[in-house]
């Protein structure tokens, strides 16, 4: 008994040592979430999403696990927390519940170190199904590239992003974009993986293999080949081959002497090619070419570079000029004796041969700056008369010029008169009438001098549709009425009115051939006619090529479309040689046709394609609907582009505006327009508001 008691004893006393020693081993060790000496979180990462987001279906569940690294001992534990409840909601486990569409962000953050975190976007959404690629095997040779697609299930995931990795990246990569690019011999394979953590993914099993060598042959450069200058605003440039070159890449200067520097820059207004070889630059209206221009052409990113002489064909003219002095006249000492000087318009040197001066009178070449000289006539006028001075110029670029200078010399006891001879053609009212009339009404005027200043006239001989007509001045005409080719003369007796014993003799002479019909068409570029624009904008010249003079008068400039909307243009000329040309007036580029035979055996029709399309505008504003009654549209430096409804534009960007008033009432219109060499607005809108 006494032995059991004592047991019971002992078991007490043990008993109650133990529960001091647990009690005082609760005081004084640390916890678990407690830094110890040199402990550190470094990072929290998920491990089983590919990114850092996740889309759930509403009422769906994710468990994230996670992954603490740290240095030392402390510990690893991490806590959960959602930015927004009533749409996911996270436990302590970590398991994310999807409650309602929208977007959270579920933080995991450490236990030890709460700055440590990771989030993750969750999106209640629809996730994918399936992933699914173009390929799912694929060869390739090394140094190629291969771009994998995917397609998704459903077709409107919340979140479309890819994931893509490859297997062995030393034997092919690939980009965010699925760009697979091969870089050794070997398998492969690439792994597209959806980014919202739905695990889904497909894969593309590819072959890399070693290509085949082949010979090396040396690339040939791309260069030019040849420049060309189609006329003074358009240049031809031919490459050796293809090479896509923008207005940038060229680069054109010119120069006046073959000693000097290209020191003046032409601006490309823009280019046109059909093939990428063969490129026409289109000059800046300020930057045209003048005869004589040595030209630089050159493409500096191909290190390519042509030159040139721009050289227009010689031309040779017929130039008049009369004077008018009395007997005794001393001439070329004053400097404003304009009769004393013939300064001709030609380039460099030149040559001057000079005939059948008046008596009294010598001439001498005067050299100036530009080394093409000047003629200067001096001395006294000695005797009575007519004397034609011809002078004959030749420059260095072959052009002639045959310059006459009609001497009249007078005094009161002669009356001079020179003969007179006119040149035209038959031409019909109307297009394809049987019948045509050339009609001069006062179209060869009398003009004597000497004597006392007033005069009488008789007429001695003419032709029936000759008549001798006296205006309302008092100077007499001599006019003609036929529809008959052939030559015509009127001889007429000019008398001193006080003193019948000083007269003399004038013959008018006209020479009328019959008249071919010519017709210019203008079109644009699609083939459109060029229709009325209102201004002065694209003017056709008709100029003859007669080296005798006689036809130097059918020389005119006409407006395209002046007279109806899209018409050809129609003249009457005699059969010979012209040069046609449209230019635009703004001094930007035209077409020619130099040479061209008028037959009067053939139909003389001659269409011109400009180098611009036609905009047809609207309004957008119903109160001002009829732009055709539009001013004139400039664009932002000023210079007009056009007037109404109708513009021809170059391959280019514009901003032009407008102003027209209706009803006592100011409209302002604006319009952007952008044409191209292969997309080009055939109808654009103006904004049109009222002031």
């Amino acid at each position: 008994m006494k032995e059991r008691r004592y047991n019971l004893s002992v078991k007490r006393f043990l008993a109650w040592v133990i529960a001091i020693a647990v009690a005082v081993s609760i005081l004084t060790v640390p916890q678990t979430e407690s830094y110890a000496a040199g402990g550190k979180i470094k990072t929290i990462a998920v491990t089983n999403l590919p990114a850092k987001q996740l889309t759930l279906k509403k009422g769906k569940s994710f468990t994230l696990k996670t992954k603490v690294t740290a240095t030392g001992k402390i510990s690893k534990k991490v806590a959960y927390k959602s930015s927004n409840k009533k749409v996911a909601t996270v436990n302590a486990k970590g398991k994310i519940t999807a409650k309602k569409k929208g977007t959270a962000t579920i933080t995991v953050y450490s236990k030890a170190d709460k700055k440590k975190t990771c989030k993750i976007k969750v999106t209640v959404g629809t996730p994918v199904t399936k992933v699914k690629l173009n390929k799912t095997k694929a060869n390739l040779n090394v140094g190629k590239s291969l771009t994998l697609k995917t397609t998704l299930s459903p077709k409107k995931p919340s979140n479309k992003g890819i994931i893509w990795k490859s297997s062995n990246t030393k034997v092919a990569t690939v980009t965010s974009k699925g760009v697979v690019k091969a870089k050794k011999a070997g398998t492969v394979t690439i792994t597209a993986t959806a980014k919202d953590g739905s695990g889904k993914k497909a894969a593309c099993k590819i072959t890399v293999k070693k290509a085949a060598v082949t010979p090396v042959v040396p690339e040939v450069p791309v260069v030019i080949r040849n420049v060309s200058i189609v006329n003074k605003a358009v240049i031809q440039v031919t490459l050796n081959k293809a090479k896509i070159l923008q207005t940038s890449d060229f680069a054109v200067s010119s120069k006046v002497y073959g000693y000097g520097n290209f020191v003046r820059k032409c601006v490309i207004d823009h280019l046109e090619t059909t093939n990428n070889i063969t490129y026409k630059l289109y000059l800046d209206k300020q930057d045209i070419f003048h005869n004589g221009d040595i030209v630089q052409v050159s493409v500096p990113t191909l290190n390519s570079t042509k030159e040139l002489t721009y050289r227009t064909k010689p031309t040779e003219i017929t130039i008049r000029s009369e004077v008018r002095r009395k007997k005794g006249t001393v001439v070329g000492t004053s400097s404003l004796d304009t009769s004393g000087v013939y300064d001709p318009d030609v380039q460099g040197y030149a040559v001057y041969t000079v005939s059948n001066l008046p008596t009294g009178l010598s001439y001498k070449v005067v050299d100036d700056a530009d080394q093409s000289g000047y003629l200067q006539f001096y001395g006294t006028l000695k005797e009575t008369g007519i004397w034609e001075t011809k002078v004959d110029v030749v420059d260095e670029f072959g052009n002639k010029i045959h310059y006459i200078k009609v001497w009249k010399v007078y005094d009161e006891r002669a009356v001079i008169a020179q003969d007179i001879t006119k040149y035209g053609c038959l031409s019909f009212p109307a297009p394809n009438k049987p019948n045509g009339t050339y009609t001069v009404k006062y179209g060869a005027q009398i003009s004597p001098i000497g004597g006392n200043g007033s005069y009488k006239y008789e007429v001695v001989s003419k032709a029936d549709c000759l008549d001798l007509v006296m205006s309302t001045t008092g100077v007499q005409y001599c006019s003609i009425d036929t529809d008959q080719a052939g030559e015509y003369t009127m001889k007429i007796k000019i008398s001193d009115s006080r003193d019948a014993a000083v007269f003399t003799y004038c013959t008018v002479t006209f020479i009328i051939k019959p008249g071919v019909l010519l017709q210019i068409t203008a079109t644009d570029l699609d083939g459109n006619k060029i229709k009325y624009t209102g201004i002065d904008t694209y003017l056709c010249r008709l100029k003859s090529q007669w080296k005798d003079n006689s036809y130097s008068e059918i020389s005119y400039a006409r407006e395209v479309g002046e007279i109806e909307d899209g018409m050809a243009i129609y003249s009457y000329v005699p059969e010979g040689v012209y040069d046609i040309s449209i230019e635009d007036e703004r001094g930007g580029t035209g077409v020619y046709a130099s040479d061209y035979y008028v037959s009067a055996a053939a139909t003389n029709e001659v269409t011109f394609a400009l180098p611009v399309y036609q905009q047809t505008v609207v309004s957008d504003n119903t109160d001002f609907a009829d732009l055709s009654q539009m001013g004139e549209w400039k664009d932002e430096n000023g210079v007009v582009q056009g007037k109404g409804g109708y513009l021809y534009l170059a391959v280019g960007n514009y901003t032009l505006t407008g102003t027209a008033e209706k009803d006592g009432v100011t409209y302002q219109a604006t319009l952007k327009i952008s044409v191209t060499n292969t997309t080009r607005a055939n109808m654009v809108t103006a904004h049109v508001v009222a002031q």
